[in-house]
């Protein structure tokens, strides 16, 4: 793996992501929870797009113009840690105490809201959100929230990274 690549793509890839933060936070008013996860999502697809070019740099760069599956996929995986790195400092040491501090209250409470509209039954939205309360208090210790946060990132990246690994690899 190229620390070199990793961490100038990676820290790009972060910062896009980053950007769309403060951007719909200043845009839209604040944190909505409707529709901010498939936005969230699909500027994480397009920021990991720098993975397809840092594994075509690299083939690029080689004197036969090729790449085996694996360099391109420990290149993109060194992209993705970054970006996933930079994802978690993001949004526990930034974003969530500047932006969003009453984050998990709002987050716990949309939720019990979605339950409390189901035709389940009391005993079953009551379970629910007992659940959704169990996890809140989970989700406010620092290792898990950094734990859930870099799960939400990493797997878009590392998925990214498999298919761009092998669109490109090229060997004679």
């Amino acid at each position: 793996m190229n620390t070199r690549i990793a961490i100038k793509y990676g820290g790009l890839t972060g910062l896009i992501i980053m950007t769309s933060w403060f951007v719909s936070y200043f845009t839209w008013g604040g944190l909505h929870f409707a529709g901010s996860e498939l936005f969230g999502y699909s500027v994480m697809l397009l920021a990991f797009s720098t993975i397809f070019l840092a594994i075509r740099g690299e083939r690029k760069k080689s004197e036969k113009d090729e790449i085996t599956f694996k360099k391109g996929f420990f290149t993109g995986l060194g992209i993705s840690l970054v970006a996933a790195i930079i994802y978690v400092v993001g949004w526990i040491w930034i974003y969530m105490p500047a932006f969003e501090p009453d984050f998990v209250d709002r987050y716990e409470a949309s939720q019990i809201e979605i339950v409390n509209q189901t035709e389940s039954s009391s005993e079953i939205k009551m379970e629910q959100i007992q659940e959704i309360k169990e996890f809140n208090t989970s989700y406010r210790k620092p290792h898990v929230m950094a734990a859930f946060t870099f799960l939400e990132i990493f797997p878009i990246g590392l998925l990214v990274t498999i298919i761009s690994a092998l669109i490109l690899r090229r060997k004679e």
